[in-house]
C-alpha cells in the first residue's frame, strides 16, 4: 500500500476536520479587535479604507505599509482577475491548467520550482477519486516532500451533474439510443466545476482568487491576500493541478465517474471505493502528464507532420526509382537535416525512417 494513501475509511471526516479548522481560525481572525485585526476586507478594498489602520503588503516585492494608491492597485488587480475568469460561475479543468501556466504565481524562495504547475509535475504524482455524492467528488493526493502531512484532500463539485443525470434518464433501458454512462462521464468531466483543497497554499494564496473567480467549492474568502498574493496571480495549488489533470485525462478517473453515473437513481448517486480498490487504483495508475493546451497542440502538430512524412515516403515508394544526381543527394541530405531538427532526429535517422517506410510499402 502507498504510505501516503492511508485509510480510505474516515477520509471524509479527516477532510472536514481540516476545513472546519480553517473556518474557525478565519472567523477568529475576522473578529479580532480593530487594533489587532489584519484582515483587509472587500469593503475596504472597494473604497471604505481607514488610512489610520496600519496594514502591510508585499506589493512591489518588499513588505511595507499599505497606501491609498495600493488600494487602487488592488481594485485593478481584482478587475484583471475577474476578466481572466470571465466573471462566470465555475471553471473547467482545462482552464485551470492553462491559467496556472499562463499567469503563474512565481515561487521566490531559492531552489524552489518556478511555479505551482512545475511543483505539481515534480512532486504530486497521484490524485485518486475515493468517494462521490452526486456531483461532489473527493480526491486524495500525495503531499509534497516538505509537507506536514502525508496526504491532501481536494473536493471537486461538477456543476453539470444533474444535466448528466438527465441524459442518463433519457436513455432507454434496452441500451438502444441515448448515450452510455461512459460517454456521459467523459462529457461531464470537461464541463464547469469548482474546487477546494485543504492545503495552506490554497488557503492563503488562492482561496480569494477562487472566490472572486466564481469557482470556490468551500468557504468563500473575502479578505484580500495583501501579503501572500497581492497581484492575484495563479489559480490553483499543486494538489488541485494534479487532480485537474487526472480528472480531465485519466482513464482511471473516467472509469470512476462511469461507475458513479451508472448508480444514479432519481438524480442521486453515492460511490465510495473500498480500501483494496483504492490501493489497486494507486498501484496500477501511471501519473497523467500535466499538459497545457499549447503543449497538446504542439504534440498534435508533430504527429500530423510525422504522418505527412510517412505518406510522402509511401507515395515515393510507388514511383519508379530514378538515378539520383549528386546535387539531388545533397538536397535530400539538406531536407533530412531540416526534418531532423523539427523532430529531434539526426539526418541518418530520418533517412532510415523513410527507407523503412519505402521497404514496407514495397513488401
Amino acid at each position: 500500500m502507498a504510505d501516503w494513501l492511508g485509510r480510505v475509511r474516515g477520509h471524509v471526516g479527516e477532510a472536514k476536520g481540516r476545513f472546519d479548522t480553517d473556518r474557525r481560525e478565519r472567523e477568529a481572525a475576522g473578529k479580532a479587535p480593530a487594533d489587532k485585526n489584519i484582515i483587509l476586507t472587500e469593503r475596504e478594498v472597494r473604497g471604505e479604507w481607514d488610512a489610520s489602520r496600519v496594514l502591510f503588503t508585499t506589493l512591489g516585492g518588499q513588505a511595507r505599509p499599505i497606501t491609498a494608491e495600493d488600494m487602487a492597485t488592488f481594485r485593478h488587480n481584482m478587475r484583471q482577475a475577474e476578466s481572466r475568469f470571465k466573471g462566470g460561475k465555475g471553471i473547467t479543468a482545462r482552464q485551470v491548467i492553462d491559467l496556472a501556466s499562463g499567469t503563474p504565481l512565481r515561487y521566490v524562495s531559492p531552489g524552489q520550482p518556478a511555479s505551482d504547475i512545475d511543483k505539481a509535475r515534480r512532486e504530486i504524482t497521484m490524485g485518486v477519486p475515493v468517494s462521490a455524492i452526486n456531483g461532489t467528488i473527493r480526491f486524495i493526493t500525495n503531499a509534497g516532500p516538505d509537507s506536514k502531512v502525508r496526504r491532501h484532500h481536494v473536493v471537486v463539485n461538477l456543476h453539470e451533474f444533474e444535466t448528466a443525470a438527465a441524459q442518463l434518464a433519457a436513455t432507454p433501458n434496452d441500451g438502444k439510443g441515448g448515450k452510455t454512462p461512459k460517454q456521459i462521464a467523459n462529457w461531464l468531466r470537461k464541463q464547469k466545476l469548482s474546487f477546494d483543497c485543504d492545503c495552506e497554499r490554497h488557503r492563503y494564496f488562492f482561496r480569494y482568487v477562487a472566490t472572486i473567480g466564481g469557482f470556490a467549492a468551500g468557504r468563500k474568502e473575502t479578505g484580500y491576500p495583501k501579503i501572500r498574493n497581492p497581484e492575484l496571480m495563479g489559480v490553483a495549488c499543486k494538489h488541485v493541478l494534479r487532480v485537474m489533470s487526472e480528472l480531465e485525462s485519466s482513464n482511471a478517473v473516467l472509469a470512476f465517474l462511469e461507475k458513479h453515473l451508472a448508480s444514479v437513481s432519481e438524480y442521486k448517486a453515492r460511490t465510495q471505493l473500498a480500501q483494496m480498490e483504492a490501493e489497486e487504483a494507486v498501484q496500477q495508475k501511471t501519473p497523467t502528464r500535466i499538459k497545457t493546451s499549447e503543449q497538446r497542440a504542439a504534440e498534435a502538430r508533430k504527429v500530423r507532420e510525422k504522418a505527412a512524412i510517412a505518406r510522402a515516403a509511401k507515395e515515393a515508394a510507388t514511383k519508379p526509382p530514378k538515378k539520383i544526381a549528386p546535387a539531388s543527394r545533397r538536397a535530400s541530405k539538406t531536407a533530412a537535416e531540416t526534418l531532423g531538427k523539427q523532430f529531434g532526429l539526426s539526418p541518418e535517422q530520418v533517412m532510415a525512417i523513410l527507407a523503412a517506410q519505402a521497404k514496407t510499402s514495397k513488401g
